[in-house]
């Protein structure tokens, strides 16, 4: 089937869209193929058009494509000089440098480094620090291979961006005005598993779209649905968090290991992965209007005071306190933040543990 009929059938039998982990999933899976220019893939990962022939590449091993070995001619062959060598050291320098600078531009200028969070509360999570930089998304982490932004990026998003709309969206103008944006600029962020385009707001806002545009297949997709599940905005992670951390349940039985790190990402000793997304409990209790009852703050700090009191512990003030924006999970910093408790439930909290700070 074609990836139209995989969606309808997607949604008939889960009664939601599917997500973009999904879409590459299932074409990773050969549940459907895509339509339109299609591509195949050569030994090198670059693409090659559908219809194509790839020939080998007696040198590399490589694909390269017929349309491209149809041109070569055959020179007499010359010597290359002392000066030549060097011209052609510089020239190498300056393709590396020219790349290594837009990679490293990416990293540094396009803000992309830290914790992403949609309107519903899923988290993405990029970490480029260090020497691998990673993509995490819930417990799914991937390696980032290239960054990329510019013309090139720009051009390749509207190439698609084309094909996937029938020609009805040609160019990122197009693109905004149908979906009330205001892209500022495109990133393409290539892992070893995918790739995502992330294109920047005005605002500050991310909004991240698959490598396929799978996304935008639907041409009915409303504008509110598009932003509630692909429009992020970026998130600080509560500084008392970050560290290593050993777990204990509530009989003060250890559970394991892990660390949470600056952009939120938890990792255990048996190498889970999760996302934390903490909001102080005023946040947390922000309503729709975006306004909140102090005396409904007051009369939850109470009802925590309460539960904690009854296991020998006290909140000095609403500030120590977050809620897990995905979880019924109530986190309460004590002890100078060398120990925080978790709490559990809604209209009744429940103890179930706490972590204790292993460095400091």
């Amino acid at each position: 089937m074609n990836r139209k009929e995989w969606i309808e059938y997607f949604e008939v039998i889960n009664n939601r869209k599917p997500t973009i982990q999904e879409c590459q999933q299932a074409l990773q899976n050969g549940e459907f193929v895509m339509e339109g220019r299609q591509a195949t893939f050569s030994n090198n990962g670059n693409s090659v058009p559908a219809g194509a022939t790839p020939l080998p590449n007696q040198v590399t091993g490589q694909m390269v494509n017929q349309t491209s070995a149809q041109q070569l001619v055959f020179v007499k062959q010359k010597k290359f000089g002392k000066k030549t060598f060097i011209g052609l050291g510089i020239a190498l320098f300056l393709v590396l440098a020219t790349s290594l600078g837009v990679f490293l531009f990416s990293f540094k200028e396009t803000n992309l480094n830290g914790l992403w969070v949609t309107s519903y509360n899923a988290g993405l999570v990029y970490e480029l620090s260090g020497k691998k930089s990673k993509l995490v998304a819930g417990h799914r982490e991937e390696e980032i291979k290239e960054i990329s932004t510019g013309q090139k990026v720009r051009q390749k998003f509207e190439t698609s961006l084309e094909d996937v709309s029938d020609s009805k969206l040609k160019t990122i103008a197009d693109f905004d005005k149908k979906y009330q944006l205001q892209t500022k600029e495109i990133i393409l962020v290539k892992t070893d598993v995918f790739g995502y385009y992330n294109l920047i707001q005005k605002d500050g806002t991310n909004l991240v779209l698959d490598l396929f545009l799978s996304d935008l297949y639907y041409g009915s997709r409303s504008t509110k649905d598009l932003k509630k599940i692909y429009l992020f905005h970026k998130v600080a992670v509560p500084k008392v968090f970050v560290g290593k951390w050993k777990k204990f349940d509530s009989d003060d039985d250890s559970e394991g290991e892990g660390t949470i790190s600056e952009n939120g990402v938890v990792t255990t000793d048996s190498d889970g992965k999760d996302i934390l997304i903490a909001k102080p409990l005023k946040e947390y209790m922000v309503d729709q209007s975006g306004s909140v009852d102090n005396d409904e703050v007051q009369k939850e700090f109470a009802k925590i005071q309460k539960s904690l009191k009854s296991h020998g512990y006290q909140a000095k003030s609403v500030n120590d306190i977050y809620h897990d924006a995905r979880k019924s999970y109530c986190y309460v910093v004590v002890d100078g933040g060398k120990r925080i408790i978790i709490l559990e439930g809604f209209n009744h909290l429940s103890y179930t543990g706490y972590l204790e700070r292993e460095d400091k």
